[in-house]
């Protein structure tokens, strides 16, 4: 299966071992923004893989839930989340998932835009702002690098402006110190916050 569109594709590298956008643990730019926020609100994480910044969002407060659409993401999810936590990791499709909506207070990006088509990126804005409350955020790692293959898809710079300046106002952009390899000197930390205008 050679289409990331589909569950299949992400499911067998899971099962191979084949993740090497996989951090293995939170990054440093999320411990910062989560130390540094006021704790609490529901987080969604899309296309949470492995899961592993869960519990962490869990321990700052956050009522959090994640979700994938590949059964081996999943429960590597749910193995790192703890029976606790277990529960909070649901199996679906981001895009077509009956969340309610402005029922979110956070959306936290981490290797998922980037995993899709370019051609889906319009579908991913809309779907974040439909499911963000007004002055909520988006946060977290996006990839600069325009290439026509993947995945991973990287933007161009004017590329993302483009798509998130209807729903959004970037409040923060910093370069990641301590991407893996793949994404190494071309991912930023970024934060954008839910605007009024441009509603859906």
């Amino acid at each position: 299966m050679d289409d990331p569109n589909q569950p299949e594709f992400w499911n067998s590298r899971y099962e191979k071992g084949e993740t090497p956008w996989d951090f293995g643990g939170a990054p440093a730019a999320l411990k910062a923004f989560l130390k540094a926020k006021p704790k609490g609100g529901r987080v969604l994480i899309p296309g949470c893989g492995a899961g592993h910044e869960i519990g962490l969002f869990a321990a700052a407060g956050y009522d959090v839930t994640a979700i994938d659409f590949a059964p081996a993401a999943v429960a590597r999810a749910r193995q790192a989340a703890g029976p606790a936590l277990a529960d909070r990791v649901l199996q679906g499709d981001f895009f077509q998932h009956e969340f309610a909506p402005a029922s979110f207070d956070l959306i936290y990006e981490r290797t998922f835009l980037c995993a899709l088509v370019p051609g889906r990126r319009t579908a991913y804005r809309d779907r974040v702002a439909q499911l963000l409350k007004h002055g909520a955020a988006l946060v977290g790692f996006f990839y600069y690098q325009n290439t026509v293959t993947g995945p991973p898809f990287g933007f161009a710079w004017s590329e993302s402006d483009e798509l998130f300046g209807r729903h959004f106002l970037l409040t923060k952009d910093i370069p990641v110190k301590d991407s893996v390899g793949v994404f190494a000197g071309r991912e930023r930390w970024q934060e954008q916050r839910r605007t009024a205008f441009g509603a859906s």
